[in-house]
């Protein structure tokens, strides 16, 4: 399956799964306090930060071998064997500290935890398999799959009266199913361990596991200390606009998992010219939607939250406003930062993580006492901020690397314009329910459209690539 096909395949999934997450917050956001709702996300952050130790960079690691060619069976069995001892390890420790974890979450569900970091990771680990085995687009209906069993058997347990346990007991499914499916999907068969092979895959791994550590830590750090410091019902809403942000990732984060195995296997060939021409046409795709994005969150943050989760999580209407300008320079990471590692230096992406993850930990506490729950936005915007211009700082050094500023500035051009239409159209009608909020908001899209086909340089490197990469007007 060429790279084209993978990132549609990939875009249309991830935009399925977004899409699916973003009505499933709608939903239980109206089904459940905000409060019980925060203890989900609570939850959902503790399995995503014990999956670092539970990884320790292994997954990664087994895609970037198996993408080079190496014994895949003997790879992958031994890559099999550092994962089961991981995860053990930090099963051991859940176990240990269940009392500190159920008084931090408000419930009893340690045990439930502990079945959700091991399927979860299990399902993966096979998945990144998958992908190292250049069957990246394959990947894509393993992963919607999990998101459709969470949101199908947690709509049927809420509505049954279960709560936020069921819920949980619902993400537990999720990744129970997907880790099936993958197993099932992945040709490499689990090969003899070798001492060789494990060297070769911790020689990756310890430094990409700090990478994952960065990502990790992005992702839900922000979360674990508002729950530190402020009600559940503040996280929920931070939570909620996290996920409103998520999906202007749609594009960069596609692109992303299809350029690892690509660039690895030029990186391989000694073709730098190719991966730098390669990665700046990317950086264009990727930030195509960022842009527009964050001019769109500004006009109607509060509207998108009041009207679609409720008046209570109106309070991160800022907070909205900001992350989606953080998503911005995170479109740019995704594609930079694969790249720093699929030319075989995790290391380089390792000193980035160190440094921007270090500015977040020690900005998160100090502006959420300052200003509150934004606070914490703006320290996340900023390390990504630091984390990207240290990729780029370091792939430059390796790669002939041209970032499109041009283009990107054309983007802002129509993504102004579109702002200005949609600030007079809101005037006129102003949003008074969801069927007005999507008309605007649909027609902001069409705008930035028409205005992004008027301005050559991204008609002729975006837009027309785009649809011919498919088919589209190409003749075919």
């Amino acid at each position: 399956m060429n790279r084209s096909w993978s990132s549609f395949f990939l875009s249309v999934s991830k935009g399925g799964r977004s899409l699916l997450m973003f009505v499933a917050i709608a939903y239980f956001s109206r089904r459940l306090p905000p409060a019980q709702f925060g203890v989900f996300f609570l939850f959902f952050a503790l399995e995503g930060l014990a999956s670092i130790p539970a990884d320790m960079g292994i997954s990664s690691a087994l895609e970037k071998r198996l993408s080079e060619g190496e014994a895949k069976a003997g790879m992958l069995g031994s890559a099999l064997v550092i994962k089961c001892s991981l995860i053990a390890v930090v099963t051991v420790c859940l176990l240990v500290s269940q009392g500190y974890v159920n008084a931090y979450l408000g419930m009893d569900v340690t045990i439930l935890l502990v079945f959700a970091v091991v399927l979860r990771e299990l399902s993966l680990f096979y998945i990144h398999a998958v992908r190292g085995n250049h069957r990246v687009g394959v990947t894509a209906p393993i992963e919607f799959a999990r998101r459709l069993t969470w949101v199908s058997i947690g709509v049927i347990l809420v509505a049954a009266g279960f709560g936020v346990r069921g819920l949980l007991w619902s993400l537990v499914a999720g990744s129970g199913v997907t880790f099936g499916i993958a197993y099932l999907t992945c040709t490499v068969s689990i090969g003899q361990p070798r001492l060789d092979h494990v060297r070769s895959l911790v020689a990756f791994s310890k430094y990409d596991v700090i990478s994952a550590l960065g990502g990790r830590v992005y992702q839900w750090m922000d979360t674990a200390i508002i729950g530190l410091f402020l009600a559940h019902q503040f996280v929920s809403a931070y939570e909620v606009a996290w996920q409103v942000t998520l999906l202007v990732l749609l594009i960069s984060k596609p692109i992303a998992l299809t350029l690892f195995p690509h660039i690895s296997r030029l990186q391989a060939d000694a073709s730098t010219d190719q991966i730098g021409a390669t990665i700046s046409n990317a950086l264009g795709f990727a930030t195509f939607a960022s842009v527009p994005a964050i001019v769109g969150a500004t006009i109607y943050a509060p509207a998108i939250l009041h009207y679609l989760f409720g008046s209570e999580y109106v309070i991160a209407a800022m907070v909205l406003v900001v992350l989606m300008v953080e998503k911005l320079f995170q479109s740019l990471n995704d594609v930079i930062s694969i790249a720093v590692r699929a030319i075989d230096r995790p290391d380089l992406a390792a000193k980035a993580t160190v440094a921007s993850v270090g500015v977040n930990l020690i900005l998160s506490p100090i502006l959420l006492l300052m200003v509150g729950f934004i606070g914490v936005a703006v320290a996340t915007t900023f390390s990504w901020l630091l984390n990207t211009l240290l990729h780029i700082h370091y792939l430059s050094q390796h790669v002939p690397l041209n970032i499109p500023y041009r283009l990107i500035g054309w983007y802002v051009v129509a993504s102004v314009g579109m702002g200005v239409v949609l600030v007079g159209v809101k005037t006129v009608v102003p949003i008074t329910g969801v069927v007005v909020l999507f008309f605007e908001v649909g027609l902001g899209g069409v705008i930035y459209a028409a205005f992004a086909v008027t301005i050559p340089a991204i008609r002729n490197r975006i837009i027309v690539p785009g649809l011919q990469a498919f088919g589209v007007g190409s003749g075919q």
